[in-house]
């Protein structure tokens, strides 16, 4: 396909507007969670399969060291996640999910929840696995650049 192809465009918006349907749903969601933000949720998902360092967690999440750091802080408060220095390297802080912060994942991630308020549910199977291709290629490309 052409690299000016008209619809680059309508993506472009619909992806926009997809994702302030999406930050809307994702605010109630987070906040019935107890967290103050959609980044939050985020970052605990992030944290899922083990502990990242505030660098990873940034290149994770598409989110700048200074809000990171900030959004570390919240979190630690409402004691989602605890943070410690690397073994070997005191200038590296990691952050790993406290009990707390696994309950709140646990209950964000709950698919009905989320397909319902997203209609997700209403793709099948397969068209589900190739949007989540795309759009994962997509995030990739972008970072490309």
């Amino acid at each position: 396909m052409d690299k000016d192809h008209p619809l680059h465009g309508h993506i472009v918006i619909n992806l926009f507007r997809c994702s302030n349907l999406l930050e809307r749903i994702g605010r109630k969601l987070a906040a019935e969670a107890g967290l103050t933000s959609v980044h939050q949720w985020f970052i605990l998902s992030a944290l899922e399969a083990g502990d990242l360092s505030l660098k990873q967690l940034g290149q994770n999440t598409q989110v700048t060291k200074q809000n990171m750091t900030g959004m570390i802080e919240r979190l630690k408060q409402g004691q989602f996640v605890a943070t410690y220095e690397a073994c070997g390297d005191k200038r590296m802080t990691l952050v790993r999910l406290t009990d707390k912060g696994r309950e709140a994942l646990a209950r964000l991630e709950r698919f009905e929840a989320l397909s319902c308020a997203t209609k997700v549910n209403r793709l099948c199977a397969e068209d589900l696995e190739s949007f989540n291709r795309c759009l994962q290629q997509l995030v990739d490309n972008m970072n490309d650049g």
